[in-house]
């Protein structure tokens, strides 16, 4: 996601908002379900209760209630409605956010409603996806960045997740297996890489692909998914992560020259998350400690190197400007 164009301090804010809000409904709400309909397929979709619908809503708490005034400012700022459809401003100014960070602020609508179930929230996830559906279309194979189409897939199979609505599935499961099948490839071991450029392979495509790809075993009840999310799991974890430190590190490409490897040890904060993240879902899914201990290890590491006070610390602007947003996808986990 580092392609994008640098952006303002105040879209860095906006993304970091959006961890706040993840962050502080996680601490303070619970839920209630409703059902909704596909992104622009009509009265055709198929809709069927569900997997994971919002439970019954907590009281309301000094968190929830700063989480609620949260996302409001948050959505008054940068949410734009267009009929049925909508988009995130990158920012005041209206230019739409890029796809990877859609992706990401779709999700944060996605913990909103599954923390609650306000039927406003799922209202603006449907909207949203019919944005990206209008501009973008269902399958996402043509995109360069890889790392981009799992964002995307991880927002997608949450909205089916919550509302039930198969078209939101399928649209997640042809991006993921056109993406795993074009980027996947023995070099380094095994992995995908980042771009069809096939430069560099990172923890930012893998362990979100991973948890894309659990995500879709549970959707499709298919052990092939998770299969693969072992494997990128396992790829990340032999190759990009410190078993002693619990430390993540960022990405692997080959030499200049052709001779050997350079890995670039850069702990992000996102890349912690994501690891985490799949660690997590691996564990769900299969009970295997290992997994739940490298989760706890690299959320040590998290801890005591890169937050001040608990609190995660600044990566500043650089590549791009996207460090601002990796606070978001560092928070919001699976």
């Amino acid at each position: 996601m580092w392609h994008t164009k640098r952006t303002t301090c105040r879209v860095a804010m906006a993304v970091l908002l959006g961890a706040v809000v993840v962050a502080l409904w996680t601490a303070g709400c619970g839920s209630k379900s409703s059902a909704s309909q596909s992104p622009g397929s009509g009265p055709t979709a198929s809709i069927v209760p569900a997997p994971s619908a919002p439970a019954t809503t907590h009281p309301h708490t000094r968190a929830a209630t700063r989480a609620r005034a949260a996302l409001s400012a948050f959505d008054r700022a940068f949410y734009v409605a267009s009929g049925l459809q909508a988009h995130h401003a990158n920012s005041t100014a209206g230019a739409r956010a890029v796809f990877w960070r859609q992706a990401e602020l779709i999700e944060m609508e996605e913990d909103a409603y599954q923390d609650t179930g306000d039927p406003a929230c799922k209202k603006k996830i449907v909207a949203l996806l019919r944005g990206v559906v209008s501009l973008h279309g269902r399958n996402w194979a043509k995109r360069t960045w890889n790392d981009d189409n799992m964002w995307m897939v991880i927002a997608s199979i949450r909205a089916y997740e919550l509302t039930g609505d198969t078209a939101y599935r399928t649209m997640a499961q042809r991006s993921f297996d056109a993406t795993y099948a074009r980027s996947w490839s023995k070099d380094f071991g095994g992995g995908l890489w980042w771009t069809t450029a096939r430069t560099q392979k990172n923890v930012t495509t893998n362990a979100p692909g991973a948890i894309a790809a659990c995500k879709l075993a549970t959707a499709l009840h298919d052990p092939s998914y998770l299969t693969k999310a072992k494997r990128l799991f396992g790829w990340v974890r032999k190759t990009l992560y410190d078993a002693k430190s619990g430390a993540v590190w960022d990405s692997i490409s080959p030499a200049k020259g052709g001779t050997g490897v350079v890995v670039d040890r850069a702990g992000l904060t996102y890349n912690q998350g994501s690891f985490i993240g799949a660690a997590d879902l691996l564990y769900q899914a299969t009970r295997e400690r290992t997994y739940s201990e490298n989760a706890l290890r690299t959320l040590g590491y998290t801890r005591a190197n890169l937050t001040n006070n608990g609190i995660l610390q600044s990566e500043n602007s650089g590549h791009l400007g996207s460090f601002g947003g990796f606070k978001g996808s560092s928070a919001a986990g699976p």
